[in-house]
């Protein structure tokens, strides 16, 4: 693979659709008048096996996808922001030197511009937001906001990032929105190759692509609920960060290990006897609970980056640590699965995942559960819901004569939309 300390701009400057690049080209015209500097292509992602176990600092399985955000971004002499989101006809102001967001939307530049702050200080931008990728479809679209801003912003204003610290800088201004996600999404947006998924492994960090043997083909389907990130999702998906904790605290005491700050399953994972020791876990216990034993510092536990986890909520333990575990091993069997061209093994790792996300997890809905059904009666060796859950979008592993059944069966199942995915080439900047 290319040194990961190659500029942004040097990587994948061939991969653009002309047409997606005149046509955020135009609207930009007739939004500022004038333009862009910049343009770029930022793909969502599906993941293929691996959900909530990136913020475990434990290994991930996806790939990039031929939709993308597109962000288009011409320099000002004031240092101001001004934003247009084609997605969401919605226009905002932000200064750089006190910026504050009135709509959820926003929240996502503001963390932006505050990974920004001493980059070209006096100088603003304008920036239009477009391209055919879902919004809060659950395929990775704030995270594509995100890497396709600062990488549009930095690359405008003469100081482009190298591809390992915009991917840090774009976890952290997604973090500071209130979501203490892991990096799966930012590490494929940036180093997805065409032809593969992307192996991640973050303790230690490392990454690897895997081709996508012939015989396969996917299908992304939309269960008609918004993957939002705020509000009660993100309580919810916060909850399962603590619980995650608390259980690698508990579990490396039992082992007899130290934990990283803030404490990760990663730091028991390898452990021979782990699987055995998390059926002893509680079902439920508070941060405060866990705190008062001495085991843990309360603030490694609760506090996030961009808000704070109430230390006397009681939280899942034992089912959290017992998928995260799972799963952290469905993804190496996963991948060896891919390399050895063991395609209905793939598919039934990718069920098994959905049923540990609906059982253990708890964040399927029951019109996804219908929607995997459905694509897996219409042929697809198998298939899972692709993201965090809670709503969003499933993804299926068919064989490509398959392909059409599945889609057909996916909008019977709920109105669509779903079509073929392809894993794409990743972060494009011109």
């Amino acid at each position: 693979m290319a040194a990961a300390s190659a500029n942004v701009s040097e990587c994948y400057s061939q991969g653009m659709d002309a047409t997606a690049r005149e046509e955020i080209t135009a609207a930009f015209m007739r939004e500022f008048g004038r333009a862009p500097a910049v343009v770029v292509r930022a793909p969502g992602r599906v993941n293929l096996v691996g959900d909530h176990t990136d913020y475990s600092h434990l290994p991930v399985l996806p790939m990039a996808i031929e939709r993308a955000v597109l962000v288009a971004v011409a320099t000002t002499e004031s240092p101001r922001l001004e934003a247009r989101s084609l997605a969401l006809d919605a226009h905002t102001m932000l200064d750089r030197a006190d910026p504050s967001a009135r709509a959820p939307w926003e929240r996502y530049l503001v963390g932006v511009v505050r990974q920004l702050e001493g980059v070209s200080p006096r100088t603003g931008a304008q920036i239009l937001v477009g391209g055919d990728l879902l919004h809060e479809g659950g395929l990775g679209s704030s995270a594509a906001v995100t890497v396709g801003v600062l990488a549009g912003l930095s690359a405008a204003w003469g100081e482009p990032l190298e591809r390992d610290d915009l991917v840090r800088r774009a976890c952290l201004a997604e973090r500071a929105s209130g979501v203490e996600a892991g990096g799966m999404d930012q590490e494929a947006i940036v180093f997805a190759e065409g032809g593969a998924a992307l192996r991640v492994d973050f303790a230690p960090h490392g990454r690897r692509h895997v081709p996508l043997p012939d015989g396969l083909a996917f299908v992304a389907a939309y269960s008609g609920q918004a993957a939002a990130k705020g509000g009660e999702a993100r309580e919810q998906y916060n909850e399962r960060v603590v619980g995650a904790r608390i259980a690698a605290v508990m579990l490396a005491d039992q082992i007899g290990l130290e934990v990283s700050q803030p404490p990760v399953l990663a730091d028991v994972a390898a452990a021979d006897v782990v699987e055995l020791l998390v059926d002893e876990l509680p079902e439920k216990v508070s941060p405060v609970e866990v705190a008062k034993t001495g085991l843990a510092d309360l603030e490694q536990i609760v506090r996030l980056r961009g808000d704070r986890f109430d230390h006397m909520a009681k939280v899942p333990v034992r089912r959290i640590a017992r998928h995260v575990l799972a799963e952290a091993g469905r993804v190496n069997q996963a991948e060896a699965a891919l390399r050895g061209r063991e395609l209905e093994a793939f598919g039934e790792l990718l069920d098994e995942s959905h049923d540990s996300l609906r059982q253990e997890m708890r964040v399927s809905t029951p019109t996804l559960d219908r929607l995997c059904a459905a694509m897996r009666k219409a042929g697809a060796f198998g298939a899972r819901l692709t993201g965090a859950g809670f709503g969003g979008f499933a993804i299926a592993a068919c064989p490509p004569g398959r392909v059409a059944t599945a889609v057909e069966a996916a909008i019977a199942a709920t109105g669509g939309p779903a079509f073929a995915v392809h894993p794409s080439p990743g972060l494009t900047i011109l």
